[in-house]
């Protein structure tokens, strides 16, 4: 077993969607197969049979995106042995939605460092709430970040 390490979140692009946001779309693919598989270990055909009734795509492109999702901390992985030899199995090394948390803390936070004031006015402003509301609101989350300065 592995250290415990935190997924590398490396990107945040705008234009994505849910997980595309924070990863390409193959890897947000093999993602939502492996956590939607209703099995606790899958082999990197059993992935790729899923994903080709609806893209085609080669066994070792499957195969080099899930060892790249394992280097970024989203997969495990341990060497079983089969009929045709030793083969990984993989599952997920956080759940889906601990993930989306921790992606979009680590891009709330990215935020914070970089804009401050200007993050908790965009946030406060996006919210339906009352006048007050916001302005309660507003000054808790100043306080906090003034804490962390």
């Amino acid at each position: 077993m592995r250290d415990e390490k935190k997924p590398e979140i490396s990107q945040y692009n705008m234009a994505g969607k849910a997980l595309t946001a924070f990863m390409g779309p193959l890897e947000a693919n093999i993602m939502d197969a492996i956590w939607s598989s209703k099995k606790t270990h899958v082999s990197v055909r059993e992935i790729h049979e899923t994903l080709k009734k609806t893209k085609n795509l080669a066994y070792t492109t499957v195969m080099s995106t899930m060892d790249r999702l394992f280097e970024k901390n989203l997969l495990d992985r341990k060497i079983e042995k089969g009929r045709g030899g030793l083969y990984y199995v993989y599952w997920p090394a956080i759940d889906k939605q601990p993930f989306q948390k921790s992606a979009v803390q680590n891009v709330l936070s990215s935020l914070i460092n970089n804009f401050g004031d200007i993050v908790t006015n965009c946030l406060v402003d996006e919210t339906s709430l009352s006048e007050d509301e916001r302005y309660i609101i507003k000054e808790q989350l100043n306080k906090n970040i003034k804490k962390k300065d």
